[in-house]
């Protein structure tokens, strides 16, 4: 498997979000000639706060910008979710959105196995009458 460059992965999520070059450039607070550069690895300063501000700007991960694999895991005092998302993908994800929403829906399957469970003890108290 060919690995994209930082360059490629950039180009991909500002082009995923119909960004122009001119305004990533802008909102980096940089020419559009320097932000060129980024997207053709022909840069030499590039630094973390450069890719935080990118991952912050095109909604994804530095991991994801940088190609790197990394796992995801939600622990619970009461269950374990927890799954493994390998990098260079085709979408991308917000790590905290999708916490939140995993434990919202492990909450309601919670409420509906007590709701279950109740109805069935119900029953087996009737059988046994």
């Amino acid at each position: 498997m060919v690995m994209n460059s930082i360059g490629e992965n950039i180009r991909k999520h500002r082009l995923r979000l119909d960004y122009s070059q001119a305004y990533v450039a802008e909102e980096l607070g940089i020419s559009q000639n320097a932000y060129s550069k980024i997207e053709a690895n022909q840069t030499k300063s590039f630094t973390i706060e450069r890719l935080e501000q990118l991952a912050e700007l095109f909604e994804t991960t530095v991991a994801d910008l940088l190609g790197i694999a990394h796992t995801i895991s939600i622990n619970t005092n009461n269950g374990d979710v927890s799954g493994y998302v390998q990098g260079n993908h085709d979408y991308h994800f917000h790590e905290s959105k999708t916490i939140e929403l995993l434990r919202e829906e492990l909450q309601a399957m919670r409420k509906e196995r007590a709701e279950l469970l109740e109805i069935i003890k119900k029953m087996s108290d009737k059988l046994k009458d």
